[in-house]
């Protein structure tokens, strides 16, 4: 595996056939040369058409499992960033484009529920504003697309459809 998809996390995950490809693959995402693509429901209308959330995240003293996202530096903390851009209102959620800039663990869950708009089902970051659409049984993020240049220079884009259980959660909004 080049990269990881947290728990419940659908979509792209690159795996290379040896170890040079590996070695390149992982090269790029340490580089940040490998865009990302998401989509992600989330809890609330968002209030802005997109935006980006610049927040340094750190391992929960609270909880084990969680990351936290904070304006202020705290031990261990890490810069991360991340893209989003509406695509669809809906009463109760908003669905969003997201493209982390960084690749730190939890890292859409984590700077979407700190600004208030947490990952639509997701048990862990979704606190007070927890939403859940009617049949959906795990978070609402799907990994869609990944872009990058291959050693020759050619520019490969993969794109990944939403999968049946989120693709019908969307449905049932209308």
């Amino acid at each position: 595996l080049v990269h990881r998809l947290d728990k419940d996390t659908s979509g792209l995950l690159m795996v290379a056939k040896n170890p040079v490809s590996y070695e390149y693959f992982k090269q790029l995402f340490k580089e940040r040369k490998i865009k990302k693509t998401y989509i992600a429901l989330v809890s609330s209308v968002v209030s802005k058409d997109e935006g980006i959330i610049s927040l340094p995240i750190a391992r929960s003293k609270k909880d084990f499992r969680k990351r936290v996202a904070s304006p202020r530096m705290v031990e261990g903390a890490r810069a991360a960033e991340t893209h989003f851009k509406v695509l669809k209102i809906y009463k109760e959620y908003t669905l969003l484009e997201v493209s982390p800039k960084t690749g730190r663990t939890h890292q859409i869950r984590s700077h979407l529920a700190s600004i208030g708009y947490p990952v639509a089902c997701d048990k862990l970051y979704g606190g007070k504003k927890y939403l859940c659409p009617d049949g959906l049984g795990r978070q609402f993020l799907h990994a869609a697309g990944l872009e990058f240049s291959t050693k020759e220079g050619k520019k490969i884009r993969l794109e990944i459809e939403l999968p049946s259980d989120l693709q019908s959660a969307i449905e049932r909004l209308y």
